[in-house]
């Protein structure tokens, strides 16, 4: 029999629609965030009978964040080659400085030093100078933050959405949670009629329509996600593009240093010759040798 748990890891991820509260890992909540009050928007609130548009439309929302939180963090850990750096990079703000990968300014570091220790008593020797190289490693390092500075804005419409934008978002949708909580105990509560009548008492229809209020307010801004999501997608597809080039940028820089590949070794006139003659007189020799051992048995 299988295990609670197991059982409980095999189902999918709920939406905030389903369960009243917000799935747990989204993308930014443990970085640097600067709207306030996440913590209380990851509080579960009890089961709530949406109607069945919003219920639709939030869980769409939902699972278009968990998607672009996952291609964001993908890129964003392609870019710079760590995980620590890249999770910090989840924010609409791009910081001052760029943690991109050090490799290549410690290679220009460490041949500019390996040289002058290398010429250090060695006068008399030509040796080749590996200052083309240093300067064009130092290049790349320049080259390399100025790429992911460039990259970070490309990718600022869907960095925006994850970091700033879906938490409004989220903000109304708490707030709608709770007027239409308010609504529900309301009415279950019949404190929404007047007593000896059918009509909604002040106190019910204040209630209706602070739910209402904020219903608008939350598909008011879901809708301006929505009408957003073709630039999330043209801003990735430009992502790629200018990663393709900064590729092949690379390879210019790196061209002049390509070693030229071995040259076949070309044997003298004559060499050949005489090699394939040994060869073939000892064939001969044995071929002999095995076929009269051969015929005496």
């Amino acid at each position: 029999m299988a295990s609670s748990y197991s059982t409980r890891s095999s189902r999918g991820p709920k939406s905030s629609a389903d369960d009243g509260g917000f799935q747990k890992g989204f993308y930014g909540i443990n970085g640097t965030v600067h709207n306030k009050g996440i913590s209380l928007l990851k509080k579960k609130k009890k089961k709530l009978h949406y109607e069945d548009d919003i219920r639709a439309n939030c869980k769409n929302m939902d699972h278009y964040k968990d998607s672009a939180d996952k291609l964001h963090s993908a890129l964003m850990l392609l870019l710079v080659e760590s995980k620590a750096s890249a999770d910090s990079l989840a924010t609409s703000s791009i910081p001052s400085k760029i943690p991109v990968d050090p490799g290549y300014q410690h290679c220009s570091d460490y041949l500019a030093v390996y040289e002058s220790i290398q010429k250090h008593g060695l006068k008399e020797l030509k040796l080749d100078s590996l200052d083309p190289i240093v300067k064009a490693t130092k290049k790349l390092a320049d080259e390399q933050e100025k790429y992911v500075r460039m990259q970070l804005e490309t990718l600022k419409p869907l960095t925006k959405f994850i970091s700033d934008e879906y938490w409004e978002f989220a903000k109304a949708k708490y707030v709608y949670q709770n007027a239409l909580e308010k609504f529900e105990n309301n009415a279950n509560g019949n404190k929404s009629i007047r007593p000896g009548s059918m009509e909604p008492s002040a106190s019910g229809l204040s209630v209706e329509k602070t739910k209402d209020d904020a219903k608008s307010k939350m598909m008011v801004i879901l809708n301006k996600i929505t009408v957003k999501k073709e630039s999330h997608a043209l801003c990735v597809i430009q992502f790629s593009k200018q990663a393709s080039d900064w590729h092949k940028n690379v390879g210019v820089v790196l061209a002049p240093f390509n070693t030229k590949p071995t040259e076949e070794y070309k044997p003298k006139a004559g060499e050949g010759e005489a090699k394939s003659l040994v060869h073939s007189s000892r064939t001969k020799k044995v071929h002999r040798k095995t076929s009269k051992e051969n015929s005496s048995r």
